[in-house]
C-alpha cells in the first residue's frame, strides 16, 4: 500500500508537528515556508494566558495543544506577573503584525489575575482580526463586554458567553452600572450559536429577571460560580420571562449539556445551591463534572452521582473551614459504584490508608505500608535519621513541629505539586513560586530552627578546628545553654549560630523525590480499588498527586506525571486472582444506605 496516497503530505506533516512541544514548534517555524505555515497555525490555535510558571511533565507531553507564556520558575509572584505582562505585550505585538498568526487563533483561556489593561488590548486584536475565533474563557473584566459584543469577528462567530464578575472579590460593592450593562450585553450576545457559558448569577434568576429567554439554551459546556454579590434589588423584583423558569432544566436543554463546572466562593452551601445540586440530576447526559471548593453535603452528592452514570471525567474538591477535605466514605462509595465509565478522576480520599506521619495522643506516629527497598530507605535514612532522630522528636509541642517534620503534608501545603483544572487537558501551573530546590532550603531552615529550639545543634567541625582557645576559658558552651535557642529564634540576621549545624545530614532534593514516591507507594490499596472499579481510567489525581495509567507487563499500573525520575511502581501483580480481592476490597463488612440506596462493596 502506498502510504503517501492515503495521507497527503501537508496533513501528515501537520499531524506530526501536533505532537511536538511548544519549543520545538517554534523551531519548526524557521525551517521553511511550509513548516512555518503549519507550525504557526498550531502555535496560535489555542492560547493559555498564564501569569505563573507552567510545569512540564518529565514523562509525557501534557496539554500539548495549548501555547503558554514562558514565565521562569522560582520568581517571586510580583516579578512573575511583570514577566507575564511583558510576554503578553510581546504576544499582542505579534498578533498585530503577523496576519497568519492572528488568523490561527481559535480558543483563548485567560488567567484570572491577568492585567486588565493588556487583557482588553489582547481581546480587541483577536475579536476584530481572528476569523478563526470560536471561544474565550475566563473573561473577568466587565469593561471587555463592548469589545466582544462589537468585535468584527466575535460579534458574529464567537460561540462562548462569559459573564464577567462585578469585582474580582465577592461581596464588594457593585457598580450601579453593572446590571444595566449586563442586560445590554445579554441582549447582544445570547443566541442559538452559544455552546459555552460562564455565569456569576444564578441562571434561574438571570433569565427570569434580566433577559427574557424564549427557548432553552443548547449549552454544551456550562460553568457556574456560586458567590454572594450585593446587587441592586430593583432589578430582581419583577420577572420578565415569557415562560415559567423554576429549575435549571427550564434554562438549559438537558440533552445538550455535557460539561458542568461549579465553583463555590464561600464555605457553606446556601439553600438555593443545595437545590441546584438536586437539579443537576436532570442532566443525565453529563460526561464531565467539576465541583470546586464546595461544602461536602453527603445526601445530595450521593443522589447526584447515582444519576450521572455516563460521567467520563470527574473532579471534586471539597472544603471544610477553608481547607481541603477528604472525600467522605459514603460519597467515595457512590462514585466507585455508579460512575464506572470514568477515564479521568481528581479527588482527595484518605479513608483506606492512615497518613505516613500522624499524631496520636500528642505524639507523632509513623505508619509504613510499603516495605519495598525504596520505601525502607525513606523510612530508615530520611524519616528516622533526619526528621525523627531523637526520642523527643516524636513529641508534638505546637503546630510548628508539624511544619518541620511532616514532609508529606508540607509538599502539599507549599503547593510543590502543580495545579490544573485537568492535568491531561489544561497546562499545569504553580500556584505559588515554589520548586523542589526552594522547598528543600525552606525545610532545612525550619529543621535547623527546630533543632536549635531543643539544643540539638552541634558545632561545625570545620569551624571548631579553626577556633582558638576561647572554648577553654571557662565560657559556657552555647550548646548546653537552655536560653540560647530562644535568642536564635528571635533573629537569624546576626548569624548567632553560623558555627552550629544539624546533628545529621540536611535534607536533599533526592530525599524529597524519594518521600514523594513513598507517598504514592503508601496508597497502594486505594490505587488498586480505583483501578479495579474504573477499567477505563487513564488519569488519576489522588490527593493532588497526578498519575497516568500505563501498561507494564500486560498490567495496568500508575506512574506519577510529575517528578517521575527513577520511580518504580509497587502495583505489580495486583491483578492476580486472590490478591486482587484482598487489596481492592473497600469496607467489605459495611454497607451504606442513604436516600433508600444501599451500597455494598463485597
Amino acid at each position: 500500500m502506498d502510504f503517501r496516497a492515503e495521507i497527503p503530505p501537508l496533513d501528515l506533516l501537520s499531524e506530526i508537528l501536533s505532537f511536538l512541544p511548544q519549543g520545538d514548534r517554534l523551531q519548526c517555524t524557521l525551517v521553511n515556508r511550509q513548516f512555518n505555515s503549519i507550525a504557526t497555525k498550531l502555535l496560535y490555535r489555542r492560547i493559555y494566558l498564564n501569569d505563573s510558571n507552567v510545569v512540564k511533565s518529565d514523562v509525557m507531553n501534557l496539554a500539548v495543544n495549548w501555547t503558554v507564556l514562558y514565565v521562569p520558575n522560582r520568581l517571586p509572584e510580583p516579578i512573575a506577573r511583570k514577566v507575564a505582562d511583558r510576554k503578553l505585550r510581546s504576544l499582542i505585538r505579534t498578533l498585530q503584525s503577523n496576519e497568519h498568526a492572528v488568523q490561527a487563533v481559535e480558543w483563548v483561556r485567560i488567567n484570572w489575575d491577568l492585567n486588565p489593561k493588556w487583557q482588553k488590548q489582547f481581546l480587541f486584536v483577536i475579536c476584530n482580526k481572528s476569523e478563526s475565533l470560536q471561544r474565550l474563557e475566563n473573561v473577568t473584566d466587565p469593561a471587555c463586554n463592548d469589545i466582544i459584543a462589537h468585535g468584527k469577528v466575535s460579534s458574529e462567530k464567537l460561540t462562548s458567553f462569559d459573564m464577567a464578575p462585578p469585582n474580582p472579590n465577592a461581596g464588594s460593592e457593585v457598580d450601579p452600572s453593572y446590571i444595566p450593562n449586563l442586560k445590554t450585553y445579554l441582549s447582544q450576545r445570547i443566541s442559538s450559536r452559544i455552546t459555552y457559558m460562564n455565569l456569576f448569577i444564578c441562571p434561574i434568576l438571570l433569565f427570569s429577571c434580566l433577559y427574557p429567554l424564549r427557548d432553552k439554551l443548547q449549552i454544551v459546556d456550562l460553568k457556574l460560580h456560586w458567590r454572594v454579590e450585593f446587587y441592586q434589588k430593583m432589578y430582581f423584583k419583577k420577572k420578565i420571562s415569557e415562560r415559567p423558569i423554576e429549575k435549571l432544566s427550564d434554562v438549559f436543554d438537558a440533552r445538550s449539556l455535557q460539561v458542568l463546572t461549579v465553583v463555590s466562593w464561600h464555605e457553606c452551601l446556601l439553600p438555593k445551591e443545595l437545590e441546584m445540586l438536586h437539579q443537576f440530576q436532570d442532566f443525565t447526559n453529563l460526561e464531565d463534572l467539576s465541583l470546586i471548593s464546595i461544602e461536602q453535603e453527603t445526601k445530595p452528592l450521593i443522589g447526584l452521582f447515582c444519576k450521572l452514570i455516563k460521567l467520563r471525567r470527574l473532579k471534586v474538591d471539597f472544603i471544610e473551614q477553608l481547607s481541603s477535605q477528604s472525600t467522605k466514605p459514603e460519597v467515595f462509595l457512590a462514585i466507585l459504584h455508579c460512575c464506572r465509565e470514568l477515564e479521568f478522576l481528581d479527588m482527595r480520599f484518605e479513608g483506606l490508608d492512615a497518613p505516613i506521619v500522624d499524631v496520636e495522643r500528642g505524639d507523632f506516629r509513623l505508619t509504613q505500608k510499603c516495605h519495598c527497598s525504596a520505601c525502607m530507605h525513606v523510612f530508615d535514612s530520611t524519616l528516622r535519621q533526619k526528621l525523627f532522630v531523637f526520642p523527643e522528636d516524636y513529641v508534638l509541642t505546637d503546630f510548628r513541629d508539624v511544619m518541620t517534620k511532616d514532609i508529606f503534608r508540607m509538599i502539599r501545603f507549599h503547593c510543590l505539586l502543580p495545579y490544573s483544572k485537568a492535568c491531561d487537558y489544561y497546562p499545569s501551573v504553580r500556584t505559588c513560586p515554589m520548586d523542589i530546590d526552594k522547598f528543600v532550603s525552606l525545610m532545612n531552615n525550619d529543621l535547623k530552627l527546630y533543632r536549635a529550639s531543643r539544643s540539638q545543634l552541634v558545632r561545625d567541625p570545620v569551624t571548631s578546628d579553626e577556633s582558638d582557645s576561647s572554648n577553654e576559658t571557662g565560657q559556657r558552651d552555647r550548646q548546653t545553654d537552655a536560653s540560647y535557642p530562644e535568642h536564635l529564634l528571635e533573629s537569624d540576621e546576626d548569624n548567632m549560630f553560623t558555627d552550629l549545624v544539624l546533628p545529621h545530614r540536611p535534607l536533599t532534593r533526592q530525599d524529597v523525590i524519594a518521600c514523594y514516591h513513598a507517598l504514592i507507594h503508601h496508597h497502594r490499596r486505594t490505587y488498586i480499588a480505583l483501578l479495579t472499579q474504573f477499567p477505563k481510567l487513564r488519569f488519576l489525581v489522588l490527593n493532588d498527586i497526578a498519575t497516568v495509567v500505563v501498561n507494564e507487563h500486560e498490567e495496568r499500573v500508575l506512574q506519577p506525571v510529575f517528578y517521575n525520575e527513577g520511580f518504580k511502581s509497587n502495583l505489580g501483580g495486583w491483578t492476580q486472582k486472590g490478591k486482587r480481592r484482598k487489596d481492592s476490597k473497600v469496607f467489605v463488612e459495611k454497607s451504606v444506605s442513604l436516600d433508600g440506596i444501599e451500597y455494598k462493596t463485597n
